[in-house]
């Protein structure tokens, strides 16, 4: 058995996951719901993904899908 850690990418080159902290962060609104995620070295953040729902304007978006 091999003690290899599981490694994230990041702005700094692929790092330990367990050496980072994590964090999340939601933004709900009746319009979207957002949530972040960021990866933390230090004081520093080395690696940030948004995720985006929008919750209402489907005939909009089917509209622009046909032109």
């Amino acid at each position: 058995m091999t003690n290899e850690q599981p490694l994230i990418w990041t702005t700094k080159g692929n790092i330990p996951l367990a050496g980072l902290r994590h964090d999340t962060e939601w933004r709900v609104s009746p319009e979207q719901v957002i949530f972040i995620e960021r990866y933390w070295l230090g004081d520093e953040v080395v690696k940030e993904s948004t995720h985006v729902n929008i919750l209402t304007g489907a005939a909009a978006i089917g509209a622009a899908g046909a032109i």
